[in-house]
C-alpha cells in the first residue's frame, strides 16, 4: 500500500469558535495538485460557495474531519503500540465532534432545510446516501474501539478513512454547492450553523496534539475525485444531483445549452 505525508497546516479559531484552515493542495494523478478548501480566517460567514453561512461552516469543519481521519490513519500505520491512549481520544472525536456536533447539523439543520423549503428528498437520492454514510461511521467507530491491536485495528481505520474521505468529497463537490444555491434561491439566505459545546471544544483541544504527533497520511490506492462521476453511489442507489435534483426550469436551460 502506498502513502503520503500531508504537511501539517495551521488550525485557525473563528469568532464563532469553531475551526478553519488554510487552503491545502491534494496530489493527483500525474504529478499536479489542485485546491480542496478555499476558506480564509474570519468569522463563520467566510464561504467558498454561495449560500447560507452553515455552508461555510460545513466546508470548514470537513478540513478539521479529514486532518484528523489522516491523523488516525497514521497512527493506526505508526502509532498503535507507541502510544495506546491515543485510540480513546480520536473514538471521542468521531462520537462527540465528528458525529455529534458536524453530522448533527446537516441531519437537524440543512437537511431538513432542503426538505421543507427546496423539496430535496429525505428517503432517497443523495441526502440517503449521506445519512446511511453517518450511521456507517457510527458502526466503524465502535469497531475501531474493539478492535485488537495491530492489523485489526488498522484494518477498521483504514475502512474509516475512505468512509469519511469520500464522505466529504461528496459533500464539498456537489452536494454543499447546490445545496447552497437553491437554499438563496428559496429565499433561505440566513441558515446558521451550532456553536461548539463545552464538550466539542475539549475532544477538539484534546485531538489537536495527536495531529501534530502523528502527521496526517493518506491513501494512494484510494481514487478521490470531484463530482457525481467520483461517487461509488452514481448509476447504484442515485440517479446523479441532475437526475435527483433538478427541476424542469433547471432541465430546460440546460437543454437550451445544447442547441
Amino acid at each position: 500500500m502506498k502513502s503520503k505525508t500531508v504537511a501539517p497546516s495551521v488550525w485557525y479559531r473563528s469568532s464563532g469558535g469553531w475551526p478553519m484552515a488554510h487552503v491545502r493542495l491534494r496530489p493527483i494523478p500525474g504529478g499536479r495538485a489542485r485546491p480542496v478548501l478555499l476558506v480564509q480566517k474570519g468569522d463563520n460567514t467566510m464561504n467558498m460557495h454561495k449560500g447560507p453561512p452553515i455552508i461555510g461552516q460545513l466546508i470548514a469543519e470537513h478540513e478539521v474531519v479529514e486532518r484528523v481521519v489522516g491523523s488516525l490513519h497514521r497512527w493506526a500505520v505508526e502509532g498503535q503500540e507507541a502510544d495506546p491512549d491515543a485510540r480513546a481520544v480520536y473514538i471521542d472525536f468521531f462520537r462527540v465532534w465528528a458525529k455529534g456536533f458536524h453530522h448533527q447539523q446537516e441531519e437537524t439543520i440543512l437537511f431538513p432545510a432542503l426538505a421543507e423549503h427546496v423539496e430535496i428528498s429525505l428517503d432517497h437520492g443523495p441526502l440517503k446516501i449521506l445519512t446511511d454514510e453517518h450511521e456507517r461511521e457510527v458502526e466503524l467507530v465502535a469497531q475501531l474501539e474493539s478492535a485488537d491491536q495491530g492489523e485489526p485495528t488498522l484494518a477498521v481505520a483504514l475502512e474509516l478513512a475512505h468512509l469519511l474521505w469520500m464522505h466529504i468529497d461528496k459533500e464539498n463537490s456537489v452536494v454543499l454547492p447546490e445545496a447552497g444555491e437553491r437554499l438563496i434561491r428559496a429565499g433561505v439566505g440566513s441558515l446558521e450553523g451550532s456553536t461548539e459545546g463545552p464538550d466539542e471544544v475539549a475532544v477538539r483541544e484534546a485531538v489537536e496534539p495527536l495531529v501534530i504527533r502523528w502527521t496526517p497520511l493518506e491513501d494512494d490506492d484510494l481514487y478521490r475525485g470531484d463530482g457525481c462521476m467520483a461517487c461509488s453511489a452514481y448509476g447504484n442507489t442515485c440517479g446523479g444531483i441532475e437526475k435527483e435534483w433538478w427541476n424542469a426550469w433547471e432541465w430546460e436551460q440546460h437543454l437550451s445549452y445544447e442547441e
